[in-house]
């Protein structure tokens, strides 16, 4: 009865208190939410790279597989897969006028990282010759 009178006195500071908590978990998801669709653009990217055209499917598991480790607590908290799902097409869609805008964009990231290290290599060797 205690419990319950205390509640009746003080409804408005309960509501104060949970409608604050609300709003951090809110702001906290929204903050999360663009790194983690920063991070499905590269890992989209990464695995149209690498599996190539026409196992959309496989790369889907493929970005999901490798996001779900990597988020925060709390949006694994309060996101379904359907919701996972629907950021990473997001993200392709995202890429994919990227790359239409500056297909440099997908072919500097296929460059395997050797390759990038002799580039590099041969850059610095040239320039000291100079």
């Amino acid at each position: 009865m205690n419990v319950l009178n205390f509640i009746i006195a003080n409804w408005d500071f309960i509501l104060l208190i949970v409608a604050a908590v609300v709003a951090v978990v809110f702001a906290i998801f929204k903050g999360n939410k663009s790194v983690v669709m920063h991070m499905l653009y590269a890992l989209v990217t990464d695995a149209e790279t690498q599996l190539g055209g026409g196992v959309g499917s496989l790369k889907l598991a493929a970005v999901i597989d490798a996001i779900y480790p990597k988020l925060p607590g709390i949006i694994k908290t309060f996101i379904s897969n359907e919701t996972l799902v629907r950021w990473v097409e997001e993200a392709l869609a995202k890429a994919k006028e990227a790359w239409a805008k500056n297909p440099a964009l997908l072919e500097a990231y296929t460059e395997k990282p050797a390759e990038a290290a002799q580039n590099d290599a041969q850059s610095v060797g040239e320039a000291k010759a100079e």
